[in-house]
């Protein structure tokens, strides 16, 4: 329990800096986009090819794996034929929320909850890699779709490859595929630019919530209210029921993927919105509600759940 409420904490104390720095405006009027260009164009990227480089490819590809994608994209298939169908939502807010409903918070809260909670971080590596080969890709096409300039089908796919985070992560996971080892005098630098991507990320997020001129417009609530449920209520439910019933997986592996399912949605969909432009109130609430709602319901899950 005590390890949960440590990575919530140390999200919290990130996150209020970013607060006071976005009240004060020290960092002048276009910080936040100038901290999410650095995450998306520089930071992610970093951290995906390292983590994925690093990441043996049959300890990844698992029961736990399967699960978890499974799960995640019925919760972004519904949310986004529920908010364009139903709410008549625009194709890039929609992908925004189904987002928020399935990606979640695997690196600065799925890290160190598997460390101190599970022994392991190979799962969660998994997580981050289905996210950023999958669910990332998938969400980028349809904003990029959005755009208002006419783009042949060849145009768009050649967009999407060359998205320095899926770039990134073709690059990690051919290394990890081929056994190729960067050398230090790459893999360091690359180490180092990784790091910029949890503390950009949560500052920017921070000033989100407080910058005076430069704060998104609030979301209908109705949206944020769906992508909420989907993502603290009802993707862990889906996992426990897949977990136990469907794949008949033991306790440990049932406590596991019930977990990792109802971590909150990721910082990075706020880096996302902001640099497409679209969805970035709902970005922020998401984010924001579905982190604090996840506290009582992973410890709940440990609970009962745990052994």
């Amino acid at each position: 329990m005590l390890a949960v409420l440590q990575a919530f904490a140390l999200i919290a104390v990130v996150v209020g800096v970013g607060a006071i720095v976005g009240r004060t405006g020290v960092l002048g009027e276009n910080a936040r986009m100038v901290l999410n260009r650095i995450a998306f164009h520089i930071g992610v990227p970093a951290l995906m090819l390292i983590t994925l480089a690093d990441t043996a490819p049959a300890e990844v590809f698992s029961t736990t794996l399967l699960i978890s994608a499974i799960t995640a994209l019925a919760m972004f298939g519904s949310y986004f034929a529920i908010a364009r169908r139903v709410l008549r939502r625009p194709r890039g807010d929609a992908a925004i929320g189904a987002s928020a409903s399935s990606i979640v918070n695997a690196g600065n809260l799925g890290l160190p909850l598997s460390t101190y909670v599970f022994g392991s971080t190979t799962e969660v590596s998994a997580i981050i890699l289905l996210q950023y080969i999958l669910l990332v890709p998938l969400s980028l096409a349809i904003l990029d779709s959005e755009s208002e300039e006419p783009r042949s089908v060849g145009y768009r796919l050649k967009a999407l490859i060359t998205t320095p985070i899926i770039a990134a992560s073709a690059v990690g996971i051919t290394l990890a595929v081929t056994g190729i080892e960067l050398p230090p005098a790459l893999h360091d630098p690359l180490d180092l630019l990784s790091a910029l991507t949890i503390p950009t990320v949560l500052l920017a997020f921070g000033m989100s919530l407080s910058a005076r001129a430069d704060r998104p417009p609030r979301p209908k609530r109705v949206e944020l209210a769906l992508a909420v449920l989907f993502k603290n209520a009802l993707m862990p439910v889906i996992a426990y029921a897949l977990a136990r019933w469907c794949f008949h997986a033991d306790a440990h592996q049932i406590m596991l993927v019930t977990v990792l399912a109802a971590l909150p949605a990721a910082q990075n969909i706020n880096t996302y919105a902001a640099v497409y432009g679209r969805g970035e109130g709902l970005a922020r609430d998401a984010s924001l509600l579905s982190t604090v709602l996840s506290v009582p319901v992973i410890v709940a899950i440990v609970a009962l759940t745990g052994p």
